[in-house]
């Protein structure tokens, strides 16, 4: 192979490494927008955290993050929930994300109302379980939030 093919496909996956960073930048902007300009009380605040993640504090207890997983060329949205001293931590979802800014394939980057119905959607079961353990006087575990729906 000669410099210039090597320098050919140097090109390409830098730019497509950029596509990639721009599209995750433009899901969080618009994922924030959408939580924090919505009148609904998602009981959501603005955590700290690393650059490649976006960090929610949910009900002053647990931290949610949102994640671009799998390395170099990862297009895997990861949604966890952790204590808020991050202690421990469980996977809630994941999702699909395209260098064009699509996500799971059918959902635009830069449409915060949708965004934000995406990733409701994905969480929806802390919410729930949440829920269900005030409901019933039960206590409150990470595991219990995302693996099975309290009665």
């Amino acid at each position: 192979m000669t410099i210039w093919e090597i320098s050919e496909k140097a090109d390409y996956i830098a730019g497509h490494h950029q596509q990639l960073r721009e599209a995750w930048r433009q899901y969080c902007n618009t994922l924030t927008q959408g939580i924090t300009l919505s009148k609904a009380r998602l009981h959501h605040a603005i955590g700290s955290a690393p650059e490649q993640q976006l960090c929610f504090e949910l009900f002053e207890h647990f931290t949610l993050s949102i994640t671009l997983a799998g390395g170099f060329n990862g297009h895997v949205i990861e949604y966890a929930i952790a204590n808020k001293d991050g202690s421990e931590k469980c996977l809630v979802a994941k999702a699909r994300l395209d260098c064009d800014g699509t996500i799971d394939g059918v959902i635009s980057n830069r449409d915060r109302e949708a965004v934000l119905e995406h990733y409701l959607s994905k969480i929806a079961d802390v919410y729930s379980n949440l829920y269900a353990a005030l409901k019933t006087a039960s206590p409150v575990t990470l595991r219990a939030l995302v693996t099975a729906k309290l009665a």
